[in-house]
C-alpha cells in the first residue's frame, strides 16, 4: 500500500493536506505507522522519483497482500485526513 509520510512533507515545508490532494486523489485517510506495525505490517520509507515523501506498507507473509484481519484493522484505524463530501468511513 502506498502512503505519503506526513512528517517528511512537513519537514520539506509543504502543506500535507494540499500535497496529498490532486485531481486524481481528491480524498485521503490518516492512520499512525505504529498502529499499522501493531497489525504485523511492515512500514517503510520508499521514495519515488516523482514523490520524495512516498512510503509503503507491506504484509509480512506476502508483501503484496494483507490478511483480512489487517484490512479490517486498517479500516478501523483510518480517519479522514482530506474528507470526501458526503462519504463516510464505515
Amino acid at each position: 500500500m502506498s502512503v505519503d509520510i506526513e512528517a517528511k512533507i512537513i519537514a520539506a515545508g509543504s502543506n500535507p493536506r494540499e500535497y496529498v490532494t490532486t485531481p486524481v486523489f481528491t480524498g485521503s485517510v490518516h492512520f499512525l505507522a505504529g498502529d499499522a506495525r501493531a497489525l504485523a505490517l511492515i512500514v517503510g520509507y520508499d521514495p519515488l522519483p516523482d514523490n520524495p515523501h512516498h512510503g509503503e506498507i507491506w504484509g509480512r507473509a506476502n508483501p503484496a497482500r494483507f490478511t483480512n484481519a489487517q484490512k479490517k484493522g486498517l479500516h478501523g484505524l483510518s480517519r479522514w485526513y482530506v474528507a470526501l463530501e458526503a462519504v463516510e468511513i464505515r
